[in-house]
């Protein structure tokens, strides 16, 4: 099928009733169309413009969306498991309840998207700029989100657990009751983050600067903070048990209240119960 123009595609719409399986969309003018519903599988659409476009529950199953221009577009409720959406322009961006199981999301732009509720399983978003994104209750266990920028972004009940967020930046992230863990933060930016009640067990914190940090009653059990800077860090009822604390910077008086057994002290020596 040849590419097509934005008159063409309107009128294959109304020809093909609803499935444009596979069809060559590449760098089309899509913008505003209200393409609700309409099965887009597989479909060639990079570069493609569909700002403000409507496509709540379509079905872009494998679709390569590179370098799209998705602004503002709706996309809530649909199966993306496996797009590629690398580089895509995805700012203020509807995903709710959307599924993007193994999608490629490198690098894209999706300051202020709308993930809530979304399922971004073993997604891959290395480089990707979530600033102030939505994504609350988002699943996102084994995603990668190395490198990523994620600072003011709303975590809260997301389920990050085995992700991979080394050298990734949450400043100011909202991570209140989140799962992170047995996950990777090595050399992370947590700074005036919210960690209360997040289950952060078994998590690698190495290396990562976590001041003034939220982590009130958070389940930081077995977790690794080697060499981390933690001063300012709150760390009222926070679970330390078993902790690595080996060379990390942190105020003494901040652990008189966190519940420390077994857990290695910065100095090396391993706390009593």
């Amino acid at each position: 099928m040849a590419e097509l123009t934005r008159k063409e595609v309107i009128q294959l719409l109304a020809i093909v009733s609803g499935d444009t399986t596979g069809a060559r969309l590449s760098g089309v003018d899509l913008s505003g169309l209200d393409l609700r519903g309409l099965s887009l599988q597989y479909a060639d659409l990079r570069l493609a413009n569909l700002k403000d476009a409507l496509l709540n529950r379509a079905n872009l199953r494998g679709a390569n969306l590179s370098g799209a221009m998705l602004e503002r577009a709706d996309l809530s409720e649909c199966d993306m498991a496996g797009a590629t959406l690398a580089g895509a322009n995805l700012r203020d961006a509807r995903f709710i309840k959307a599924i993007l199981r193994e999608a490629i999301l490198t690098a894209v732009d999706a300051i202020g998207a709308d993930f809530h509720d979304a399922d971004l399983t073993e997604a891959r978003m290395n480089l990707a700029d979530l600033s102030s994104a939505d994504l609350s209750r988002t699943l996102m266990t084994r995603a990668r989100l190395s490198k990523a920028h994620l600072g003011g972004a709303d975590l809260v009940d997301a389920v990050l657990q085995h992700a991979e967020l080394t050298d990734a930046n949450l400043d100011m992230a909202d991570c209140t009751r989140a799962n992170i863990s047995h996950a990777f933060l090595q050399r992370a930016s947590i700074i005036n983050t919210t960690l209360a009640w997040a289950n952060l067990r078994d998590t690698n914190f190495s290396d990562a600067i976590l001041m003034r940090a939220n982590l009130s009653n958070a389940d930081c059990s077995r977790a690794i903070f080697r060499a981390a800077r933690l001063r300012g860090a709150i760390l009222r009822d926070a679970n330390l048990s078993a902790a690595t604390l080996r060379d990390a910077q942190v105020e003494r008086d901040a652990l008189i209240y966190a519940l420390l057994s077994g857990t290695v002290m910065p100095d090396g020596a391993t706390s009593l119960d």
